[in-house]
Formats: structure tokens, sequence, C-alpha cells
């Protein structure tokens, strides 16, 4: 059930934050930040950052997947409020971590940033934290249906443009991995990060035909994305020679990663009718 989804991972999200906080704090004031001219700190911040620095970055990163599986969530359940609420919870993380990185890359010297930062994550705490507390009240029980098995089933937009968004994202990903970042590794990355796209895309449309073998190749592509995103992103980050590449291509992984566990998490159980 997805309300009862919506608070699991709010309580889920509720000790990261706490914690997310303590090692912000400690940062703060124990942490002696990198002055290194690197033009890619964030980067410097994996090879030669404090530990408690490197898991602050980490935990953002789980937050920020979080927060839209929330918002995913929100979205299936079709209710104003809670959608509302949700997308405030997601803008609040979504501020936080991308004036965290805006921070990194000021040197840690922007404190105008820090303070947004901290902002994001106060209004993150209360949402998510309303959200752990209270749930959401379960939906009327319908009766089920006994209609044919073969009856036409309605298309499922929502899933779609999950599919069709997080496949997009990616495709452009290995375009820009090619276009943007040259070398052989780069162009093997950008290549299979392509490809995976491409296949998101086809299921995308499988997925609104109805088709048989669209949820099967959903999962199985999805899945992929995520495990292969994870490490072409570790390496993409550690080599990036420009601040912008190693920002927004952070910042893209991680929303179509949000994306692709979305669409797996809300995939129906039964294959669809062709």
């Amino acid at each position: 059930m997805r309300s009862g989804r919506i608070q699991l991972l709010s309580r889920i999200m509720m000790p990261l934050l706490i914690v997310q906080f303590l090692l912000g704090m400690f940062a703060n004031l124990f942490v002696t930040f990198s002055t290194s001219t690197d033009p890619n700190p964030l980067a410097v911040v994996f090879t030669g950052g404090s530990p408690a620095l490197i898991l602050h970055v980490m935990i953002a990163v789980i937050l920020l997947i979080l927060a839209l599986q929330v918002l995913v969530s929100a979205a299936f359940i079709r209710r104003r409020q809670l959608v509302a609420i949700a997308s405030a919870g997601f803008a609040s993380i979504t501020l936080a971590f991308f004036t965290g990185i805006a921070f990194v890359y000021s040197g840690y010297a922007n404190d105008s940033l820090s303070y947004l930062m901290a902002v994001g994550f106060l209004f993150g705490l209360i949402i998510f934290g309303y959200f752990a507390g209270r749930g959401e009240r379960p939906t009327p029980a319908t009766t089920k249906e006994t209609t044919p098995s073969n009856i036409i089933r309605p298309r499922p937009l929502g899933l779609t443009l999950l599919q069709l968004i997080g496949g997009g994202i990616v495709t452009f990903g290995g375009f820009a991995l090619i276009g943007f970042n040259p070398g052989t590794i780069n162009t093997a990355l950008g290549s299979i990060t392509l490809v995976l796209g491409l296949f998101a895309v086809l299921s995308a449309y499988g997925i609104w035909k109805n088709k048989t073998w669209s949820l099967t190749i959903a999962r199985l592509v999805n899945i992929a994305i995520v495990l292969f995103s994870t490490g072409q992103e570790s390496y993409t980050v550690a080599t990036a020679t420009t601040a912008n590449t190693a920002a927004g291509s952070l910042g893209g992984t991680v929303i179509a990663l949000g994306l692709c566990i979305g669409v797996v998490l809300n995939l129906p159980n039964r294959q669809l009718q062709s």
C-alpha cells in the first residue's frame, strides 16, 4: 500500500536526517576544509576529505533519492494535499542537496549557501517527520471486479511518464559522456549508458501500450541503470576536470536513479495484457 510506503520511507529518512545534522555540525566545528585549487573540489572531498564529510555527502544522495520516492508514491495516491506536502519535502531536500554542492564549489566560503542548506534541511525534517509520525489514512476499500481478464486496461500514464523521464535523463547522460568528455573510458561508459537509456525509453513505450514484455524489460533495465550508473557516476565525479561537469552529472544521475527506483517499486506484479 503506497500510503504505508510513504510512512516507511519517512521513518527511514528520520534517523538519516538526524545523523546528517550531527555530521554537518561536526564538519563545521572540527573539520578543516580543503584549500585545494583543484577545478573539481567535489572529487577532493572523496580523495582527501574527512570521513565525516564523505559520509555527509553520501547520506545527502540517499536522502534525495528517498525524498523522490516519497513524492512518487504520493503522486500515485492522487491526493492533492498529500502531493503538495510531498512536493514541499522533496523541494526542501533538493534545496539542501544542491546548495550543499554549491557550498563545496564555493571553497566553503559562501555563508548564504550554508544557510540555505540548513533551511532546506530544517523544512525537510519537519515535513518527513510529519509523514513518519502520522502516516496516511487508508483509502476506502473497493470491491474486486470480476470482469474478464482480457479487458482493455487503461493507459498507465503516471508510470509511463516516470519511465520516460528517467530513460530520457539517462539517454542524455550517455550523449553527454560521449560528446563532452572525450576519452576511451568515457566513450565506453557513455555508450553503455546510452543503450540503457534507450532500453528504458523503449520500456516506457511498452508500458504505455500495455505490452506483456514491458514489465520484465522495465525491471531489468532500471536495475541495470541503478547498478551501472552508481559506478559510472563515481568515476565521472572523480575524474571530471570542471565543476559544472561534476555537479551537473551528479545531480542528473541522482534524479534518474530515484525515478528508476520509483518505477521498479510501482510496477504491477502481474503482466500487462498485450
